[in-house]
């Protein structure tokens, strides 16, 4: 049965744009009288190639146990992100860090790839989020690196490279002494799997996006106060937890939803 892949493709962005040329090939291009119009236009569709090859080899090793019917990418462009008006301080710690050349390529390719999507509200994930919600949990595989998704049930493909090792736990080497990675490959999350991140999420937080869970309650701690719990239990627990640190806690465990729970 083919399914559709739901790409979260934000991160791509970055490794496809990424030491895409030297300053030493920008500077030769000016010296031999391009125009910084036509050097950026360069870049660009390099980084578009990159990003279109890397892209192929992940869905070649999809094709490999299940057959896709269509590709839908999201990007994430929205500047007007509603969980702004919740919070304002999310994502507040990654200011000043973005990358003038993601910011363009992510346009590029909204320009030129079919079945692309971005919002001026929603981002990707919340975007992909919204499209399994249109499906039924077999036809699709959300393809991305992001744990948050894990939220959603069914099949995912973790696009994201680790450097394999041997049994001596030593990192292997090809014939021209690059370290050699291999993808994370396929995640089934099931209903129970995505409940329990959603807790373990309210428990902890979520540092990348400023969003402060309970303190000294990491992943570890979570897992441990949720086991074996009814979705009742993993409630009790997560009121437990928030009235010990604030007077306020039926509004935080709210505000936090809000910022972590798609819906």
């Amino acid at each position: 049965m083919s399914k559709v892949v739901l790409f979260d493709a934000d991160s791509l962005i970055y490794q496809a744009i990424y030491k895409v040329v030297t300053f030493g090939e920008i500077r030769e291009l000016l010296q031999n009288g391009e125009s910084r119009f036509a050097i950026e236009e360069k870049i660009l569709s390099l980084g578009f190639e990159r990003f279109e090859k890397i892209a192929f080899d992940i869905f070649n090793e999809i094709e490999e146990r299940e057959q896709i019917e269509e590709v839908k990418y999201f990007f994430t462009t929205c500047k007007k992100n509603f969980r702004y008006a919740i919070d304002s301080e999310y994502k507040a710690n990654r200011k000043g860090k973005r990358n003038k050349w993601v910011n363009k390529l992510r346009a590029y390719l909204l320009d030129y790839l079919d079945n692309s999507f971005a919002s001026d509200e929603y981002e990707a994930d919340d975007l992909i989020y919204f499209s399994t919600q249109l499906l039924d949990v077999n036809d699709y595989i959300v393809c991305s690196i992001d744990k948050d998704l894990r939220q959603i049930e069914g099949l995912h493909f973790d696009y994201y490279q680790v450097k394999i090792k041997d049994s001596f736990d030593n990192y292997i080497f090809n014939q021209y002494g690059k370290e050699i990675k291999m993808r994370k490959g396929f995640v089934e999350v099931s209903k129970l799997d995505a409940e329990n991140l959603i807790f373990e999420m309210m428990l902890t937080g979520d540092v990348s996006d400023n969003i402060k869970g309970i303190y000294g309650i990491g992943k570890v701690k979570a897992k441990k106060l949720l086991k074996d719990k009814s979705t009742f239990g993993k409630f009790r627990v997560l009121c437990q937890e928030y009235k010990k640190e604030s007077t306020e806690w039926k509004q935080r465990i709210k505000t936090n939803a809000s910022l972590l729970i798609f819906k």
